[in-house]
């Protein structure tokens, strides 16, 4: 036993650190990393939740090509490059800080002519044409936007792992070139380095490159569930690290060349001596990355919630705008010819003619329309009549209205600046109140001292160019960083992140600067940190949780489950530590359920083997109770309760164990008891002892039985049933020793019968619990009514039945069994009598000459009780004569001959000995 013990702990030691390296491996996996990463994502939100956002960098933000823009310029793959020209040109007016496109100019655009442009010709000739070409040059107006904003960062293609590899060309080489001066170092020579690789690369279109800023791959990576939580720094071509565009973008943002950046793969970016801030502060920055050179992103939260966000649209309006504003006031300053004004716009760097053009045309009819309403017109169709326009569109009875409403809104404005835009909107409740809310932001922006100035009339702005709740203005965007791309709905440039399902990937790059810029990293723990942490709870669980009941072990691994949790989500959204969280937590899960089911097995083969050891010693029952509460063995005293008690005993059993050998004696009363205990534990009952051929038994402890008495009664029936059973199997197959056979002869020939047993039973209240030492405890009965049973089981010496109960029995099973009443007998020491019952048998199983025993008997008894001692007798003998053997008939008939001659004083027996 000992040493299947030393086997069973070292099995338990052994099966923690057995889970954590089953789970370690399964780490690996992309199931298990998954989990990982779904549970990162959750830190993430509850982080956000509980701490709010991380800081954010407010010069950080996108140019959206969202939906408004592809429903005001068309279907995104038809925009000409013209669309991004504004853009730049207002981002370069209003000194936006970097502008980097995520969008790919890698070829020249095609110069489409319309219908429309040629239809209204009279006459086609090469100066017309030549004008033509020249006018949608877009590339070029584009390539000197972006050279004179000097901020542009434009995106380059790159194929990663097996595909088409393009020939390389004069115009690619060009582009390495420039890469390779101005491409990081690497710490590690190329050809060991464990950078991912890519094998192939567009540029942009030289034109376009040569002209900005810089350029530099803008792709992301997803992780094995398909969300992006990573952002690759830096991807390796033959023996050129390539820089990613927010990399580039965020160096040259913190003065460092591109050149001094060393690369350490699995290790870090370093930018050295990187000015962090705008008064003249330096220190270097350590990026961490993984070996294939990605960083983890510290995403800020939800699109809508995070960094500044500008429309495209939005912003070319405001370009628009811009230029209309600066036509009216060179106007104002009394530059009135267009040739003047479009020469003015020219020099100043407005050179797309078509922007110019439209400008003017606008500002003409925008002044004409607020010089009509000075005038008195208030009707848009007729002020256009009377231009001739006999069938105005809505573009023309929009401009009409809007300067018209604008231009309420100035005299109520210049009146009184203070009017609340409640009281303005109660003014003007004929019109549109969306049109009126638009019309005081734009007219409040342009007042002076309460008045609105020359140089802002007419009142009338292009749509769209109201922005966030105010006009676009250069204090909007100076010194922002700002990222250009599609987010609209449908676009392949949506992506899972950690917040959002549908997160525009060109909000990864505000991401990414930030982290940078704040030094806001998140680092993972490498592998071998995490097994370290898997192994240690796996030891801990063995060692702990065998030494721990179920309940206290399950609290246990509760609490430790609890507290890793929280430790790993404070190292996350406080020290940017990625503690994985699944693997340990799944150790400590599966570890100890696995540990408690082991060694609930174990408790059930040692609950068998002791139930089977013990069994042979104890009652089954006390057994069972025993394994439940260990703890009732050091427990002695009893409790009292209402129990039946059982004393059973062979007649004559000394004159049997006479004629037999030691040997003999044990397996004759072996087998005897054998059958007897089956039958009794059958019931429910506890073997409390054994006294040579006597067996104590109770029933209703340990556990408590309602019916004990019904059970204790049967049993009694049943053991005389298979003592018959027994005793013509010994007749049939004379498998007891030759001597009993002689002595059975013996007692058959005196009218005896081999082995009767004498059964005593009662029920009542009784004491039951461990009786005896500190050392030495028997789980038995006490009391009155066990002694009682033991008098009933001697007694019945003189009746010559086999079963005898009390009257608490008698009650309780009078409906279930035929039995008749023995007698009122006084036993020794006791001075009130108790009525003593004979079981006969099961209700209705007596055979026909028993019953009619039975019948007589009772008859011959209700006559004895009323002192009719001869006609008793009478009854008494006819049932004799049915059944010589009778032996309450017989005493009775002895008794009723006696109390004719000399009548007793009262019917109780009293018994002189035990």
């Amino acid at each position: 036993m000992a040493t299947n013990t030393d086997k069973n702990s070292l099995i338990q030691l052994a099966i923690g650190p057995l889970v954590a390296l089953v789970i370690f491996t399964l780490s690996f996996t992309k199931a298990l990393e998954r989990a990982e990463l779904l549970s990162y994502d959750w830190r993430l939100n509850v982080r956000n939740n509980l701490f709010g956002k991380p800081a954010m960098d407010p010069r950080l933000g996108t140019i959206d090509i969202d939906d408004k823009s592809i429903e005001a310029e068309g279907r995104y793959q038809d925009w000409t490059r013209d669309k991004y020209t504004d853009v730049v040109s207002i981002l370069s007016r209003f000194e936006a800080s970097a502008l980097a496109f995520d969008v790919y100019f890698t070829e020249p655009s095609a110069r489409v002519i319309s219908e429309d442009q040629v239809v209204t010709w009279s006459s086609i000739d090469s100066t017309s044409l030549s004008n033509l070409f020249r006018q949608e040059d877009h590339d070029r107006s584009f390539q000197r936007s972006i050279d004179r904003a000097q901020n542009v960062y434009l995106a380059q293609f790159t194929v990663m792992g097996e595909g088409d590899v393009l020939e390389r060309t004069e115009d690619k080489d060009a582009a390495l070139a420039w890469l390779r001066d101005n491409s990081p170092r690497l710490s590690v020579e190329p050809e060991v380095s464990t950078l991912s690789r890519i094998e192939d690369f567009t540029p942009p279109f030289h034109t376009l490159r040569d002209a900005a800023r810089g350029f530099a791959f803008a792709q992301s990576i997803a992780d094995v569930d398909g969300a992006r939580r990573r952002y690759p720094l830096v991807y390796q071509y033959e023996d050129v690290p390539f820089p990613s565009l927010a990399l580039l973008v965020a160096c040259d943002y913190l003065d460092v060349p591109m050149a001094n950046v060393v690369i350490t793969p699995g290790l870090r970016v370093h930018i050295p001596n990187a000015a962090v801030n705008k008064h003249g502060e330096r220190r270097d920055i350590n990026i961490p990355i993984d070996d294939k050179g990605t960083m983890i992103v510290n995403w800020s939260g939800k699109w809508d919630e995070t960094f500044v966000h500008f429309p495209h649209i939005g912003l070319r309006w405001a370009a628009r705008q811009l230029l209309l504003e600066r036509v009216k006031e060179l106007f104002s300053t009394g530059v009135r010819s267009p040739k003047l004004i479009t020469d003015r716009l020219t020099s100043e760097g407005y050179e797309d003619a078509d922007d110019n053009s439209s400008a003017l045309s606008n500002f003409g009819r925008s002044y004409g329309i607020e010089m009509a309403i000075k005038r008195g017109a208030s009707d848009a169709s007729e002020f256009w009549r009377s231009r001739g326009l006999q069938n105005p569109g809505d573009a023309q009875i929009n401009m009409f209205e809007q300067i018209a409403l604008n231009n309420k809104v100035a005299g109520i404005l210049e009146t009184e600046v203070s009017t609340s835009s409640r009281d303005l909107q109660s003014a003007l409740a004929d019109a549109d109140s969306a049109q009126v809310a638009e019309s005081e932001t734009y007219v409040r922006s342009l007042l002076v001292d309460g008045r609105v100035p020359a140089s802002a009339r007419p009142l009338y702005y292009y749509p769209f160019s109201v922005f966030q709740g105010h006009v676009l203005t250069k204090e909007d965007v100076e010194g922002k960083i700002l990222f250009y791309g599609l987010t609209a709905t449908g676009t392949e440039d949506l992506n899972v992140t950690p917040f959002q399902g549908d997160y525009p990937m060109v909000g990864i790059y505000p991401n990414v600067m930030n982290t940078i810029l704040l030094g806001q990293f998140i680092e993972r723990i490498p592998p071998w940190i995490d097994a370290l942490l898997t192994f240690a709870f796996g030891v801990l669980l063995s060692l702990v949780i065998p030494r721990l009941r179920v309940l206290l072990g399950a609290g246990f691994v509760f609490l430790v489950v609890l507290l890793y949790a929280t430790v790993t989500f404070i190292a996350l959204s406080h020290a940017g530590w990625w503690l994985d969280a699944i693997g340990p937590l799944m150790t400590l899960i599966v570890g100890y359920l696995a540990i408690t089911i082991y060694g609930y097995v174990i408790k059930e083969r040692e609950k068998e083997f002791v139930q089977g050891a013990f069994g042979h010693y104890l009652s089954p029952a006390v057994v069972d109770e025993i394994m439940n509460n260990p703890d009732m063995i050091n427990q002695l005293g009893g409790e009292e309760r209402v129990m039946t008690s059982f004393f059973s005993d062979v007649a004559s059993f000394s004159t049997i164990s006479e004629c037999l050998t030691p040997v003999e004696l044990v397996n004759f009363i072996n087998d005897y008891l054998s059958e007897m205990c089956m039958i009794v534990e059958h019931y429910g009952g506890t073997i409390d002892k054994f006294e040579g051929d006597a067996i104590l038994a109770f029933f209703g402890a340990p556990a408590v039985l309602e019916d004990h008495a019904m059970r204790g009664c049967l049993s009694c029936i049943d053991q005389q049933r298979k003592m018959i059973e027994l005793r013509e199997q010994w007749a049939s197959d004379k498998s007891l020793p030759p001597a009993l056979y002689t002595l059975w002869d013996n007692w058959a020939a005196q009218g005896r019968l081999f082995t009767h047993v004498r059964m005593g039973l009662t029920a009542g209240p009784m004491v039951v619990g461990n009786m005896g030492s500190r050392t030495r405890t028997d789980y038995t009965m006490m009391g009155d009514t066990v002694n009682l049973a033991a008098r009933f089981e001697s007694g019945q010496k003189i009746y010559g039945t086999g079963i005898m109960v009390n009257d608490a029995i008698y009650e309780a099973v009078k409906d279930t069994v035929e039995a008749r009443k023995l007698d009122l007998i006084q036993v020794v020491g006791k001075e009130e009598p108790v009525a003593a019952y004979e079981i006969m048998e099961r209700k209705g199983e007596l055979d026909s000459n028993k019953a009619n025993v039975l019948e007589l008997y009772n008859q011959g008894l209700a006559a004895y009780e009323r002192f009719e001692f001869v006609e008793a007798k009478k009854l008494f003998d006819r049932a004799l004569k049915i059944d010589p053997g009778d032996g309450p008939s017989a005493l009775y008939a002895d008794r009723c001959f006696d109390f004719a001659v000399n009548p007793p004083d009262d019917l109780i027996f009293r018994a002189e000995s035990k």
